[in-house]
């Protein structure tokens, strides 16, 4: 079960959506659970991601498909898996989900980070110029 809480100033956890209330009263009294923390992703953060990946796409001439590039970049940045390829019997990298349910706030700040120090290594971009371009974002 999965339920969005808030820690109140007492330090009492409490749903944070009527939705999660149903979901709160299912679990048991006096009994331990555990809890993992996973802090909630920003959506316009998410939104600048992609406009980060759009302006290196508008800006370069080696990609035609605005796709591969995202998911090169995502690979060159070190976030992928390895996985088996079993028409060609070899390894190859596959970029890793950024998907909200896949990837908290912390490591999309990561890959965030990283993916636009790809850019600037690999097309030569100046990161002043698209932090300042994308600073409407967030």
């Amino acid at each position: 079960m999965e339920l969005t809480l808030i820690k109140t100033l007492s330090g009492v956890l409490k749903p944070a959506f009527d939705s999660d209330l149903e979901k709160f009263k299912q679990l048991p009294l006096n009994e331990p659970f555990t809890v993992t923390y996973t802090k909630k992703r920003n959506a316009k953060f998410h939104r600048k991601f992609f406009a980060l990946i759009n302006l290196c796409y508008q800006n370069q001439s080696i990609f035609n498909n605005l796709e591969h590039l995202r998911k090169e970049l995502i690979i060159c940045a070190g976030h992928y898996e390895i996985i088996f390829d079993l028409d060609t019997g070899t390894q190859k990298k596959e970029a890793l989900s950024i998907s909200f349910s896949n990837m908290d706030e912390t490591q999309f700040n990561k890959l965030y980070s990283d993916v636009l120090n790809v850019i600037c290594e690999k097309f030569l971009f100046d990161k002043q110029e698209i932090l300042e371009y994308l600073v409407e974002y967030f």
